[in-house]
């Protein structure tokens, strides 16, 4: 069994950033959902008393610039968590694209093998199983 190793993360660019954008576009919906909720929250308590909140507004100022740059390494974070995630689900399917070909091309049986923690193992070992019927039908008619 070859050992299958992926040297680049972006293999399957299109779908991997499909799939990414979901993921970004999640975080972002989910950050401009707190954002407005608390942002409501704070005027509707501003408009009440407008002379208790303006001092904790003013000390908030220099809070909120280290806020939003936090908020831009997260979503640094997310680009690059959904980077990796997406390989492990475009990657096996390169590897079912590429081996695929190889048995239209060659007419050679040739098993498909994933990493370890790639998705698609299931459909790996049905893909794999169902070599193996048609290379002993294949042997049969020999």
């Amino acid at each position: 069994m070859e050992k299958f190793q992926r040297k680049t993360i972006f293999i399957k660019k299109k779908l991997q950033y499909r799939y990414m954008l979901l993921i970004i576009l999640s975080v972002l919906v989910g950050f401009a959902i707190v954002f407005f909720e608390f942002s409501v929250a704070i005027s509707d308590a501003f408009a009440k008393e407008p002379a208790l909140l303006q001092p904790l507004i003013d000390q908030m100022s220099p809070t909120m610039i280290m806020f939003g740059i936090k908020i831009l390494i997260y979503i640094i974070f997310i680009i690059l968590f959904s980077a990796v995630l997406s390989n492990r689900l475009a990657g096996p399917i390169y590897h079912f694209e590429r081996v695929c070909r190889s048995i239209k091309e060659t007419g050679k049986i040739r098993k498909v093998h994933l990493r370890k923690g790639d998705q698609f193992t299931t459909l790996q070992k049905e893909f794999n199983d169902m070599l193996d019927v048609l290379d002993k039908k294949r042997e049969g008619t020999k």
